[in-house]
């Protein structure tokens, strides 16, 4: 019996371990399945927006912007095919890599076309006085010119603040970076008119001030000059200040303006990590430029950003759309809030403390000169890393919008409301909140516009990123936009990012001037942007 017993024994063993087995397994390969769908779903919309396939939908960097199904996209490669596309289309708008958050990249009407100007990629370094200017096309991205024009022992006034975007919509949107936009360099800009003929707008003609900033209204931008100085190497450093309230931020940023001496001089920054209440002032120092150029033997590594979520193009990105959005409206706030702790806790960790170092090199991160290749003697170029990977993967999984809110410094008390405003709604600042100061430009359609042979006006630029879901709340945008309506009149938005929705209709820079200039250049508003502003629209 004994044996017998054992047999049993075994036998029930071996059932409950194939059991466990088939418990394990089974589960295992219906993941694996499941798993091999969705990437097959993945990459199938993909695809779709890299093919052009019919069907395909315009959408921003991650698929959460689009332009709807009856707007065509056209990819030229030649500039007779883009004056083609133009004299075709009764509605038209240029855009690229679609790093917006706002409806403006897509045509007036339903039925138009946008343009990807991303073929449109040379450089040309050439004399301009006793420096040096580079012609560039629209579709570069930023990073890629300053890797160019890097390994010429040159490089643009102040590095890109983001490497993906491009040249073309930098210029129409009014990018910028430490205290300083691009258009501040700009020489000359060709456009694509309406009738499709080529005509080029250069500094000191008489539409240039619009041409400078131009939101696409003037045509499509084909190619840009700009001004490039020999090259310099940044250092930053990163401040830890106690928190301070409103007030004494305001005298902070006043004093940092003082520093601000010259073009040649880089704005420091304050960053807010509202939740864990943290205050720093990151210090980017130039080193001083080169006496001669210093070319290097061999172009720098290109800077290759492959766009890998770019979606919006079927199920997989709305059903997932849809549970992001779900799961952050049923979130309670006071649960958002406490999961932001951690959340800069760890990126502040990463980008400023010293025992990272390491880490920050190993990942590339981009935050920093070092990051962006300018932070040594010799340039190594900007290069689309394992930290940018990181940064898009988490704009996708957020949802986040990048907002900007522009106002003046002075008067102080009322740049202080202003403040309390946008502090009012920390639980839309993810990550951390930037402020830097710019002085005021003469372009008519600039966020920092103030009108020519006045007093220039220094303003403060906030930037923060927050969950789109968040933001749709009557919590999110429509709450900010309204007290800052209320609270601090006079305030301005960055053309290429968020707020429209709920405040379009807030005025700055000289509406009057800019409309007479794009009704000669665009008679029958072909370039007009879907939701344009009333006070923009065509008369």
């Amino acid at each position: 019996l004994l044996p017998l017993k054992g047999d049993l024994r075994c036998v029930a063993m071996g059932a409950l371990s194939r059991c466990c087995y088939s418990c394990c397994v089974l589960p295992a390969g219906v993941l694996v399945v499941v798993g091999a769908v969705i990437a097959g779903l993945y990459l199938q919309e993909l695809d779709k927006f890299r093919s052009n396939s019919p069907g395909t939908r315009w959408v921003n960097w991650i698929g959460e912007f689009d332009c709807g199904a009856g707007v065509s996209i056209e990819r030229p490669t030649s500039l007779s095919q883009v004056q083609d596309a133009v004299r075709r289309h009764a509605s038209i708008r240029a855009a690229a890599t679609g790093h917006s958050f706002n409806p403006f990249a897509c045509p007036a009407k339903e039925k138009g076309a946008v343009i990807d100007v991303r073929a449109f990629d040379s450089v040309q370094v050439v004399r301009h006085g006793d420096g040096h200017a580079v012609t560039a096309g629209a579709g570069i991205k930023m990073g890629q010119l300053q890797n160019e024009i890097l390994a010429r022992g040159l490089t643009l006034r102040v590095p890109p603040g983001n490497s993906a975007y491009t040249l073309g919509g930098c210029i129409a949107t009014g990018c910028h970076n430490l205290g300083q936009s691009h258009a501040q360099d700009l020489l000359a800009v060709s456009f694509v008119m309406h009738n499709g003929t080529v005509r080029e707008v250069k500094k000191g003609d008489a539409d240039f001030d619009a041409a400078a900033v131009s939101l696409g209204r003037m045509g499509i931008i084909l190619s840009v000059t700009l001004e490039v100085l020999p090259y310099r190497s940044l250092s930053w450093s990163a401040e830890q200040l106690p928190m301070a309230n409103t007030t004494v931020v305001i005298d902070t940023l006043a004093e940092m303006k003082k520093r601000f001496t010259s073009r040649e001089t880089v704005g420091n920054k304050l960053v807010f990590y509202l939740a864990t209440g943290v205050m720093m002032m990151e210090h980017w120092t130039p080193q001083g430029r080169a006496a001669e150029l210093q070319e290097s033997p061999e172009p720098l590594p290109p800077y290759v950003n492959p766009q890998g979520f770019r979606l919006g193009q079927g199920g997989i990105s709305s059903t997932f759309t849809q549970i992001r959005d779900f799961t952050f409206g049923l979130i309670p706030i006071h649960v958002l809030n406490a999961l932001q702790v951690p959340a800069e806790t760890a990126f502040m960790g990463l980008h400023s403390s010293p025992a990272l170092a390491k880490v920050r090199k190993a990942m590339g991160w981009q935050h920093t000169p070092e990051g962006r290749g300018e932070g040594t003697s010799r340039p190594g170029g900007n290069q689309y890393t394992w930290a940018g990977w990181v940064d898009e993967t988490m704009n996708l999984l957020m949802g986040l919008r990048h907002v900007e809110v522009v106002f003046p410094l002075e008067p102080r008390e009322q740049a202080a409301k202003c403040l309390d405003a946008v502090f009012a709604h920390r639980h839309l600042t993810w990550w951390r909140l930037n402020i830097r100061t710019q002085l005021s430009e003469s372009f008519l359609m600039s966020s920092t516009y103030n009108p020519p042979g006045s007093e220039p006006v220094t303003f403060l630029r906030t930037d923060f990123v927050a969950p789109g879901a968040l933001m749709d709340l009557p919590s999110g945008e429509a709450s900010l936009t309204a007290r800052l309506h209320r609270d601090c009149p006079g305030w301005r938005k960055h053309w290429g990012k968020s707020l429209f929705a709920t405040s379009s209709e807030e005025k700055w820079g000289d509406e009057e001037a800019f409309r007479e200039v794009t009704s000669r250049w665009d008679p029958k508003g072909k370039f007009e942007p879907r939701a344009n502003p009333s006070w923009l629209k065509p008369r």
